[in-house]
């Protein structure tokens, strides 16, 4: 079994804490890492843990991280979805693994869950240290608090309201009251559509099936601010000619963000839809997506 060290590292200023998994096989040999990246609301000891921990056990080094202000990572008001700090801490997760005497800098990876599909296809635009990119179930966050989901589903005069609501909760914030939050995923789901993100994803973040003490269902109101103008997808074509995967369920209603990736990317590149899956049942099926991961980056950074 890989073993794990708890590490931190700085992204921005911010202190970030992640679990290392080191294969139960390494040697003096350089070898070949991947950072996984968590979705929003999220931790590491969630879904990025097992899939981390599924490539350690192939024999890359992994790091699953908490994102500023999630998790025990640093980072005020905790909660905050920042989605250029959230990009960002991929640039400082592929910082740190080069520091590191084991793991080859040319060799790094990087896979992004949900959100992250979105954040680390964003970081690795610009950062081509990230020497090949994946996605699993990837979302791009600008568009779902832009647009809604479907896409279309948020008017521009209801995201205007929305906004008029959030910079009066700045101006409270900034006379000393405490941030607003909300909850990310509705509470009572039980009677919404199966298969779909927020029945799917209320069900794995607040019941024992992935559920943590530390993914608390909360985002700063105020974030939404930071959103609305992000796009994770625009600059695909700068990661080529490094290789792109995007890996989703047939039946996930955010497939049309790992489409649209695709689109925007140039080769090399691939979509590949897991039959019978969803958007969340991927979070914990790893096995459905897992081989595809250990062939992706075994084929690009592992040789």
């Amino acid at each position: 079994m890989p073993s794990i060290r708890k590490v931190t590292f700085p992204s921005r200023g911010i202190k970030v804490v992640g679990e290392l998994r080191v294969p139960d096989d390494a040697s003096a040999k350089k070898r070949a890492a991947v950072i996984v990246a968590h979705p929003m609301s999220g931790v590491k000891e969630q879904t990025a843990g097992s899939y981390a921990e599924l490539l350690a056990k192939e024999g890359f080094y992994t790091l699953a991280y908490d994102a500023a202000y999630q998790g025990e990572s640093e980072g005020e008001p905790h909660f905050l979805e920042d989605p250029i700090q959230r990009a960002g801490d991929n640039n400082a997760a592929a910082d740190y693994l080069s520091t590191l005497d084991e793991v080859d800098p040319e060799r790094i990876g990087i896979l992004g869950i949900c959100a992250s599909g979105g954040y680390v296809s964003f970081a690795a635009q610009s950062d081509p240290r990230l020497k090949a990119v994946a996605t699993l179930s990837g979302a791009d966050t600008g568009s779902l608090f832009r647009d809604g989901m479907p896409e279309g589903s948020t008017s521009r005069d209801q995201l205007k309201e929305q906004l008029k609501a959030v910079a009066e909760q700045r101006i409270a914030e900034a006379r000393g009251e405490k941030p607003a939050t909300n909850n990310l995923l509705p509470v009572d789901y039980k009677d919404l559509p199966k298969d779909t993100l927020w029945h799917d994803g209320a069900e794995y973040y607040l019941t024992p099936r992935g559920q943590h003490p530390r993914s608390c269902n909360t985002v700063v109101s105020r974030s939404l601010q930071l959103l609305v103008t992000y796009d994770s997808y625009r600059f695909n074509e700068l990661i080529s000619p490094r290789p792109y995967l995007a890996v989703a369920g047939e039946k996930a209603d955010t497939l049309y963000f790992s489409q649209k990736a695709i689109e925007l990317a140039k080769e090399p590149k691939e979509l590949y839809v897991v039959p019978g899956e969803s958007h969340v049942s991927l979070y914990d099926h790893i096995d459905a997506a897992g081989k595809k991961f250990v062939e992706f980056f075994t084929q690009h950074i592992a040789q």
